[in-house]
């Protein structure tokens, strides 16, 4: 039985590494919404509404899947 595999899509960061588009940082988060990357720190530091919802990793870092950011964006056009 083979089991169907969904496609990832995949970028190269600036450091030549491929990653996963499903998940954004925080820097690339703020980079889209044109604020400096600490202001994007605090705002998920305080939770929703002010960012949306995310994971942090276990080296700390803290990553927001695609959809999850598309949807807030959405929730705040409103």
């Amino acid at each position: 039985m083979t089991l169907a595999r969904e496609i990832v899509p995949t970028a190269i960061n600036r450091h030549g590494i491929t990653t996963d588009t499903r998940w954004l940082s925080i820097r690339e988060i703020a980079a889209d919404l044109g604020v400096s990357s600490s202001t994007a720190y605090k705002w998920s530091a305080r939770g929703a509404p002010w960012f949306p919802r995310s994971i942090r990793l276990l080296n700390g870092d803290i990553r927001v899947r695609r959809d999850w950011y598309e949807t807030w964006l959405g929730e705040l056009e409103q």
